[in-house]
């Protein structure tokens, strides 16, 4: 009640959704990267597995929860007086945290990335802003520990906490491309599993010579005889359909791009098998050529703001728009100086009225001032 006060109080008086986020600029001086409603994560190191992919290890904060092998976070940097967010599977067990501290995440780059080709330049002992761990793609024999909840849950959707499943006797992970690494973490968890480890196979697709950490995979089965695995690519093994038959009576898991899951979908549908799939559609996208640069006539959006729904124009800037709509909002000099009107959008592209360039589709940070909307929007302060 007293932290609601405060912010209400500091939002009347000092243009800013809260007391806390009114004094980052200050705290950052002291701690490096601190956001309001972001925990920190300290580097400890970054090293290149292949000219496409990442490891990047991560000592996060304290009081960030505990994670379940399987499960994901978003990683946040400001790039260019933008705050860009992507979310990363980690690659690590619950164990190795417990041991060291540490999360592992290996992350395949990409040239044009909005955040990935930053993530090379990052050194030692630099902070990054990450997430609670989020997701429900978890060994299915195992349940969440009951501390596993964002403690900011208006900013981040954590994982809800979930019964344990009828154990498997069997179970069949099927891993497509970087899509191996929840794997990875749940193989580096099965050693404190107090009660019988089911029968574990991994059908592991990649084009050839393109398999990430076959290492690791060769330690597990060696280590563990219930453990097994098979490097495939489509070239040379054809479609993942050809592999599925003969484990009809496991539990499956899926893991890699949407056209793995739909095969092992279509499978699914004729075998009845139990199924838990994580495929790549983390962000809602938008095609920059579908989007008009043109401004001369008027177009309405639809914009979610703080979970209020209104329509706005790409003629007047959001910052406008929010206050004719007696909305909410952070404000200060509004023409993009004093970065007080500074909020997420978590989806949509918007225009730079300075420069007039297009924001691509996922979330980051944007000043409402000097932002117009070109697609639908939405939006958290």
């Amino acid at each position: 009640m007293v932290k609601t006060l405060i912010n209400k109080a500091t939002s009347i008086f000092f243009h800013h959704s809260t007391w806390a986020g009114y004094w980052e600029t200050v705290v950052q001086a002291i701690k490096p990267s601190w956001r309001d409603g972001y925990y920190r994560a300290r580097v400890k190191s970054v090293s290149p597995l292949d000219e496409t992919t990442l490891q990047l290890t991560l000592a996060p904060q304290k009081k960030w929860p505990s994670h379940c092998a399987g499960q994901h976070i978003s990683i946040t940097l400001e790039i260019n007086g933008k705050l860009v967010s992507r979310v990363f599977t980690i690659a690590s067990g619950q164990s190795s945290r417990n041991t060291s501290g540490d999360i592992r995440l290996v992350i395949r780059t990409k040239k044009d990335g909005a955040l990935t080709p930053y993530l090379g330049s990052l050194s030692c002992n630099d902070w990054v802003n990450i997430s609670a761990p989020m997701g429900n793609f978890l060994f299915p024999n195992e349940s969440r520990p009951s501390d596993n909840r964002s403690a900011l849950a208006n900013t981040h959707n954590a994982a809800h906490s979930q019964e344990p499943q009828k154990r498997a006797s069997s179970i069949l992970m099927i891993a497509g491309g970087s899509g191996i690494t929840p794997f990875i973490a749940m193989l580096d968890d099965m050693a404190l599993m107090t009660h019988t480890k089911p029968t574990v196979h991994l059908l592991y697709f990649a084009k050839e010579n393109e398999h990430l950490l076959t290492d690791e995979l060769e330690v597990y089965q060696r280590k563990n005889g219930n453990f097994s695995y098979q490097l495939l690519s489509r070239q040379q093994d054809g479609d993942v359909e050809n592999h599925l038959a003969e484990h009809a009576h496991s539990h499956w898991m899926v893991c890699g791009p949407q056209s793995l899951y739909e095969d092992v979908a279509r499978m699914q549908l004729i075998t009845k098998t139990p199924l838990d799939s994580e495929h790549f559609a983390a962000f809602p996208t938008v095609s920059l050529n579908d989007v008009s640069q043109k401004s001369d006539e008027a177009t309405s959006f639809s914009l979610t703001h703080n979970g209020n729904t209104l329509s706005v124009n790409n003629q007047q800037t959001l910052l406008e728009q929010l206050l004719e709509a007696n909305q909410p909002v952070t404000y200060g000099c509004g023409m993009g100086i004093c970065h007080q009107c500074q909020c997420v959008k978590k989806r949509g592209v918007v225009r730079d009225t300075r420069t007039g360039a297009l924001s691509d589709s996922a979330e980051q940070l944007i000043q409402l001032c000097v932002s117009q909307a070109v697609t639908d929007l939405e939006l958290q302060a």
